[in-house]
């Protein structure tokens, strides 16, 4: 069986791993988004006493962690970490876990830069009209935020995709986890991981497309 048939025979396999990697992705930066607007919003509303300032550096740390750490040393230490506390969870989870607390340190700085693009004059006429602090948020804060950083948010849904394989070392049978089975089987290494880095690419091209077209629209929206 040549190459190409013998991908093509296990494309089922592939696609199936593939919609794992999505799947793990989607999850991971849905609990990442919900970690970077706390770990904003907290930032921000705790002020400047000491309790504020021990918070803000406790953030920091967190996010200088996350961020100047290699990936694949934090799932080891998650799951590790999550296998003495007791909580024998399955590699998916701790994956999603893993990659949630990193990418949420990614998403803090983000939406950061966005809450500090939204003029402070708005959040003083919400407070003239005797909005409450959570509607100020709700209703005039985030939904400008998103609409600043949604292209970063995508880009970096995109770089959650991409180290998604970082997680079969934790036996997670996505994309690449599915590739290394394959070769194990058929002793064929070349054909399959073509095969997924093409799979990689058309994901994150799509995503990528999305991002432009986002942007087009924010600026067209600018423009009116």
């Amino acid at each position: 069986m040549g190459s190409i048939q013998l991908v093509f025979h296990y494309m089922p396999l592939l696609l199936k791993g593939l919609r794992y990697t999505i799947l793990v992705s989607v999850y991971a930066i849905m609990i990442a988004l919900c970690i970077g607007i706390f770990l904003s919003i907290v930032r921000v509303s705790v002020g400047s006493s000491l309790v504020g300032k021990i918070i803000k550096k406790i953030i920091t740390i967190y996010i200088s962690f996350v961020r100047g750490t290699p990936v694949l040393i934090q799932i080891y230490l998650i799951f590790q970490v999550l296998s003495v506390w007791g909580l024998n969870l399955s590699g998916f989870v701790s994956g999603v876990i893993a990659l949630s607390l990193n990418s949420g340190g990614f998403m803090a700085e983000i939406i950061r830069g966005g809450i500090s693009a939204i003029p402070k004059g708005q959040i003083e006429a919400g407070y003239s009209l005797g909005m409450s602090k959570r509607k100020i948020w709700t209703r005039i804060i985030l939904p400008q935020v998103f609409k600043i950083v949604l292209p970063q948010l995508t880009s970096e849904f995109i770089n959650v995709i991409k180290v998604s394989p970082m997680l079969s070392v934790l036996a997670v049978v996505e994309l690449t986890r599915t590739a290394q089975r394959l070769v194990g089987q058929t002793y064929q290494t070349l054909p399959f991981y073509i095969a997924i880095a093409v799979l990689y690419f058309i994901v994150c091209a799509l995503l990528e497309e999305l991002i432009k077209l986002q942007k087009r629209r924010i600026m067209r929206g600018q423009e009116a």
